[in-house]
């Protein structure tokens, strides 16, 4: 008898190979049989007639790692058909939290109400498990929270002895489960190491099998060079290279995509395990204050705001931006998707340009009085892609599909501002804007790039595939009417045509509506 029988659905497995009608038995926690199950044989039956039944989403490049202990439901990727979500992205991780990077992160988490009361990885995971998550959550290790606490937010090469106490931090983290090593290059303080400082640390990550994945030094007038340096990373100690959410940033650099292809491609055929992620939207979202030169954060928070109200640092600043960024349409491309004060909120939604003519002053002038006013916690969205450079980048073999986005829920703590859509919609838009006939992939190459093939780069044992013996993380969609409903104007939209989601064995979202059940499990690595 099967706790679960799924009658009559087209199962795309996740292999990449054609789907096939056949029914799931599912036991416990675990897909038993795959093939016919009589109707008799299950406690409950999911008819699936004229729906794809396929395994659970994983969302390889998710910044979950903070808002799922707030929420720990996170609807937004579970009701877009995520199972497991990979956390620790671009540089900053949920442990360890220690020294100066421990004293800023406090400082930000306040306001999700999270005390922070971990230090190590082990003890990051641990708090996991308490919230009992929705879906199951693996993890990457930061750079940022490795070379915050022990060197702090200054410009400067880390001596001998702070090299060892930072490799001495990644391999106690790695021992503890995690999946791998991320970077930020742009952020602070992972913009201020160089190459041979990153190549240190990945070496013991490619001795662990684990995965290295690099929000990359310069994603515009710089890309090559930054591809470049990732890829050097990979020759130089063999590690499996994921280079986060790649993409061609400013309409004077879309150009470039074919070179990137080549040096990628190039890497491959030596044999370097090289991949990128990708959403599928041509706007990004960050920070206000990645605009700022590298040399502004420098010190951290204090010292960046001392430099915001410098007249002197204002003029310097503005020069930079505006060398880097001559368009004449610069400043109507970014739009301020969320604010800390109340005072600010109809901000949200606008963009710099818009706001310096409420204010009648200049766009950059108007980026300096925001990010004083909300005391550098202002976020924005950044329109900067090409949709053409879009299909190009997702159409690759070696590209998977990830959100870029932390769980958020339509009400409540996680409802703030205008985010990014993308993480409302990122699976059902690829599902009904990129898939099928006459479209980007056929339904078997979309789900295989959110499923098999992450799980295969992470690592992940038994999950990603529908396959005997394999965890029962499934979603049942109707291709019809799968849709990403999440916009610009209106990102708190859940997408439609997700019917069921199952994670672990046990239904999460059953005729499209949440069971209330949080079965997802805290995911380590093991040598």
């Amino acid at each position: 008898m099967y706790d679960i029988v799924i009658k009559d659905g087209f199962l795309i497995d996740g292999s990449g190979k054609p789907g096939q009608r056949g029914d799931i038995g599912i036991l416990g926690d675990r897909i038993e049989e795959i093939g016919e199950c009589p109707v008799n044989q299950g406690k409950k039956v999911i008819w699936a007639r004229g729906k794809v039944v396929a395994p659970g989403f994983i969302d390889i490049h998710s910044h979950s790692d903070f808002t799922i202990l707030a929420h720990p439901g996170a609807e937004s990727k579970v009701y877009q058909g995520v199972t497991t979500e990979l956390v620790g992205q671009c540089g900053i991780s949920g442990a360890p939290m220690m020294g100066e990077f421990r004293a800023r992160k406090k400082d930000g988490l306040s306001d999700l109400g999270i005390s922070v009361n971990w230090s190590t990885l082990n003890e990051y995971l641990y708090r996991l498990e308490e919230v009992q998550p929705i879906v199951n959550v693996a993890t990457l290790v930061g750079q940022g929270n490795l070379r915050g606490a022990v060197i702090g937010y200054i410009n400067r090469r880390p001596l001998k002895d702070e090299i060892k106490q930072m490799k001495k931090l990644l391999l106690q983290s790695l021992e503890m489960g995690a999946f791998g090593l991320s970077t930020g290059l742009i952020y602070p303080p992972g913009v201020y190491s160089s190459t041979q400082e990153l190549i240190e640390l990945v070496k013991m990550v490619a001795q662990t099998e684990g995965i290295y994945a690099t929000h990359i030094r310069n994603e515009g007038n710089e890309l090559v060079e930054s591809v470049k340096e990732a890829i050097y990373i990979a020759e130089q100690t063999g590690v499996s290279l994921q280079i986060s959410h790649l993409k061609t940033w400013g309409r004077r650099n879309w150009k470039k995509l074919s070179s990137i292809f080549q040096i990628i491609d190039d890497s491959r055929k030596k044999g370097l395990n090289v991949h990128a992620d990708r959403y599928p939207y041509t706007a990004s979202s960050t920070d206000l204050d990645v605009l700022l030169p590298s040399w502004a954060w420098e010190g951290g928070k204090e010292e960046e705001l001392r430099r915001l109200a410098d007249p002197d640092s204002q003029k310097r600043m503005a020069e930079e931006i505006l060398s880097q960024n001559p368009e004449a349409d610069f400043w109507d491309k970014i739009m301020i998707s969320t604010v800390k004060n109340n005072k600010n909120r109809l901000l949200e939604g606008k963009t710099l340009a818009e706001i310096s003519i409420q204010r009648k002053c200049t766009p950059w002038e108007v980026l300096f009085q925001i990010l004083k006013e909300e005391e550098l916690k202002v976020s924005a969205n950044f329109f900067f892609m090409s949709e053409e450079n879009l299909s190009q980048i997702l159409s690759k073999d070696y590209v998977l599909i990830g959100t870029d986005s932390a769980a958020r829920s339509v009400s409540g703590i996680l409802r703030k501002g205008k985010p990014h859509p993308r993480g409302f919609g990122t699976y059902p838009r690829i599902l009904c804007r990129w898939t099928g006939s006459g479209k980007l992939f056929s339904p078997e190459t979309a789900i295989y790039k959110m499923t098999g093939l992450p799980a295969k780069k992470i690592g992940l044992n038994g999950r990603g595939l529908i396959q005997k013996g394999y965890f029962a993380d499934l979603v049942i969609f109707d291709p019809s009417t799968i849709k990403d409903q999440a916009d610009f104007d209106n990102p708190f939209q859940y997408p439609t045509g997700i019917e069921y989601v199952i994670i672990n064995g046990i239904e999460v979202i059953s005729n499209g509506k949440l069971t209330g059940k949080r079965p997802g499990r805290v995911l380590r690595k093991r040598a």
